[in-house]
Formats: C-alpha cells, sequence, structure tokens
C-alpha cells in the first residue's frame, strides 16, 4: 500500500522533468560508436549485404555458432545483438535520477503515510473487534463508518477471495493528483498473493535451437539478395534498394547530420539510423553508384 501511494507521487515528479533529455546530442557520437572485427572469409555466401551496428560487413559471409547461444558472422556477433552502450548509459542515469526523486518524494509523501497507516491501523483494529463480537456483517458495516468520516478514503466495497477471507478495496486520494491510488487492505483471511517466482532458465537446447533458426534465417535472407540491418535494439531485413538508399543518404553532401538520421530513420528506425551515421566509415562500404 506505501508502495502503491509512493509510485503515484513518484510519477507525478517525474512528469515534470520528462522533457530534459537524460543524455545531450552531443554526447551521443561517442555512445552510438561500436567497434567491430570483422573477418572476410575466402570463402561463403556471396550473395545479399549485411550492415552490423552501423558497419558494412564485407561479402563472402561465413557464420559460426560459438558457446552454444551466439551467432557470429565474419567475426562479428550479431545474434543475440551487441548491448547499447547509449541504452546502458540511459539506464545508468535515469537510475541514478529516480533515486533522488525517491528520496524527495519520501520526504513529501511522509504526511500522506502518517495519515494512510493510521487509519488503516483503525480500521483493522475496529473490524477485528466488531467481528469477533457481532459477526463479518456489523464489523464491514462498522469499517464504513470509519472511512466515511475520513476525506481520503472515499470509495469502500467489500471484496471476498475466498469463503472466510474478507478485503476492502478503498480508493485513496492523493492531494494534487488526478487519479486516486486503489488499494486492497485485508480485513481477515490469508494474502491473496503469492509473490514473484523466479524465471526459468532457459534450456540450453533450447537456446542451441534459437541460434540455428536464426542461422538459417538468415543465410536464406541472404540468397535473396536482402539487405539485414542489424542494430543494438534488433534486426530488420530489408530490400537491395534499401542498401543504396542509406549510402546514398550516408555519402550526401547536401544534408547534415540530423537530416540524415531523419531519412534513415524513415528506412530502419531512429537508434539503427543514429548507428549508421556515426559509425559511417566510407571504406567499409561497396563502390557503386548511389544516383539510381
Amino acid at each position: 500500500m506505501r508502495k502503491l501511494l509512493l509510485i503515484v507521487l513518484l510519477v507525478r515528479f517525474f512528469s515534470l522533468f520528462a522533457d530534459e533529455p537524460l543524455i545531450k546530442p552531443e554526447e551521443e557520437p561517442d555512445l552510438y560508436k561500436t567497434e567491430i572485427s570483422q573477418v572476410t572469409p575466402q570463402s561463403g555466401i556471396s550473395t545479399g549485404h549485411v550492415i552490423a551496428y552501423g558497419h558494412y560487413i564485407k561479402p563472402p559471409y561465413k557464420f559460426e555458432i560459438m558457446e552454444d547461444a551466439l551467432l557470429f558472422l565474419n567475426g562479428v556477433r550479431i545474434y543475440p545483438a551487441l548491448p547499447s552502450k547509449f541504452e546502458i548509459e540511459r539506464k545508468k542515469r535515469e537510475k541514478i535520477m529516480i533515486e533522488e526523486m525517491y528520496r524527495e518524494t519520501n520526504r513529501l509523501a511522509k504526511p500522506y503515510f502518517d495519515k494512510q497507516d493510521s487509519l488503516f491501523e483503525k480500521i483493522r483494529r475496529v473490524y477485528k473487534a466488531v467481528e469477533q463480537e457481532m459477526g463479518r456483517d456489523k464489523a464491514i458495516d462498522s469499517v464504513f463508518k470509519i472511512a466515511e468520516e475520513d476525506t481520503l478514503a472515499f470509495i469502500l466495497d467489500t471484496t471476498l477471495f475466498g469463503r472466510d477471507d474478507c478485503y476492502i478495496d478503498i480508493e485513496y486520494a492523493v492531494a494534487g493528483y488526478d487519479s486516486p491510488v486503489d488499494i486492497i487492505l485485508k480485513l481477515h483471511g490469508s494474502d491473496s498473493t503469492s509473490g514473484f517466482r523466479p524465471r526459468k532458465v532457459r534450456d540450453i537446447n533450447m537456446m542451441k535451437e534459437y541460434v540455428n533458426n536464426m542461422k538459417m534465417l538468415t543465410e536464406r535472407v541472404l540468397r535473396n539478395h536482402t539487405v539485414i540491418i542489424y542494430t543494438c535494439e534488433d534486426s530488420g531485413f530489408h530490400s537491395e534498394y534499401d542498401l543504396w538508399k542509406i549510402l546514398k543518404i550516408l555519402k550526401s553532401n547536401i544534408l547534415d547530420m540530423n537530416e540524415k538520421i531523419s531519412k534513415l530513420s524513415e528506412i530502419t528506425n531512429e537508434n539503427a539510423a543514429k548507428e549508421l551515421v556515426y559509425n559511417f566509415n566510407p571504406s567499409e562500404w561497396p563502390e557503386k553508384k548511389v544516383d539510381k
């Protein structure tokens, strides 16, 4: 209950800073740059094209499965994708900001917590005493009367999870916030929640199957002369025409950086576009006229 109220207040404070970028534009190039060490084999798949983390991977293409669950192409890990330095830094700063706001929210929310604790303790105490003497119905009536006297608990309903259980559903108003907090308060019976269950570790055979499926899919796509773009988030499959369109945008002397990112985002997505712009090395890419 306390956590619910705190989250509501935290969301309210977080919204005040939503327009402030955690990472400044001038910091982006270093965070989007990814160094790779591609190795071009003597033989392999000679059709199709691959762009990995903003770099063009030169054909022919050879796949390797390493550590049972990692797929490499020409020495570059493509599945699962490499982690994003930008996202790692963004989440790190977001965590610091939330922790600071949490401390401030805790301080400001203390009066609400104190009043809430007092109200709920009184409800529990009265329910227990009346229920023992006069039964459940009289106990619930007594709880209603207590809640009606408190302006913060303005809606009450009974919720039964079992024959011998009794809970009340309270919509608890928070000053300065439009939506109330919905709280389930146990009056009698066992807890209705069992908590979180630990996530099951994937079986290694399943991981092998995922990697093999990804390898077969990629091989098929390459043989169909389709461009594969791997970003820090996911992979996208595109036509060969998109490759030359991307290269034309990257080589443009008319478009500025932001315009290039905007146009590339229309083909891929914003993160992939920034990877392409910030990692662009003309010497990596194939020589071809891009004005057609």
